[in-house]
């Protein structure tokens, strides 16, 4: 992966390499409630360790379509890979924290890069005092139901889990969900169903 000494040598390469599929255009006739995109949020794999081309491509197709406003979850991986580019990008974020322990169980190292990187959010939001079943999925439909957006570092062979199951959830409430997918090395734009099933009936009639 190329080395980056400034967030503009990184935004001047992902302009380079974004690629056509990831370059989408909205007119009035497609985009049939004239939606306003203005804040995204971030989902991804706790395994990835190293994304920021990838999430800076997400992140400028987000922008593109108007989003002023991210979100993230804050978990190991792909959060806080997007965490990192946002600063360095210089983009207005806010650090979704699920439980006010959520670095309990990290090694140092981790909770080190974990304080760090709040310290540099734009805004925070802690949902719980402390762990207990279901605060993740909880932070993940926080984030939902305040975004018009889904970034999502989602692999095609990845096994049913957080990521998988958020991505539905945004689609189940007519989020519209950007994709990069690392196993096929493609971006993708994922429309909700409903959305899909009134272009398939124009298209039939």
């Amino acid at each position: 992966m190329p080395s980056y000494n400034s967030a503009a040598g990184l935004a001047q390469y992902t302009n380079r390499t974004l690629n056509r599929e990831t370059q989408y255009t909205f007119d009035d006739e497609h985009d049939q409630f004239n939606k306003k995109y203005r804040t995204a949020m971030i989902t991804g794999h706790r395994s990835i360790k190293n994304c920021l081309p990838e999430i800076s491509k997400l992140v400028t197709m987000a922008v593109n379509l108007g989003v002023t406003n991210f979100l993230c979850g804050m978990a190991l991986g792909v959060d806080q890979c997007a965490a990192e580019l946002l600063i360095m990008r210089g983009l207005k974020w806010t650090a979704v924290i699920p439980c006010a322990d959520q670095d309990k169980l990290w090694r140092p190292h981790q909770r080190s890069r974990y304080r760090k990187l709040l310290d540099k959010a734009t805004d925070q939001v802690i949902l719980y005092s402390e762990y207990s079943a279901g605060v993740m999925h909880a932070r993940n439909l926080w984030m939902i139901k305040r975004s018009q957006i889904c970034l999502a570092y989602l692999s095609s062979y990845a096994k049913p889990g957080g990521t998988r199951s958020t991505v539905q959830m945004a689609l189940d409430r007519s989020l519209l969900v950007y994709r990069f997918d690392p196993e096929k090395r493609e971006y993708s734009m994922v429309e909700p169903p409903w959305k899909q099933l009134t272009l398939n009936l124009s298209i039939n009639d």
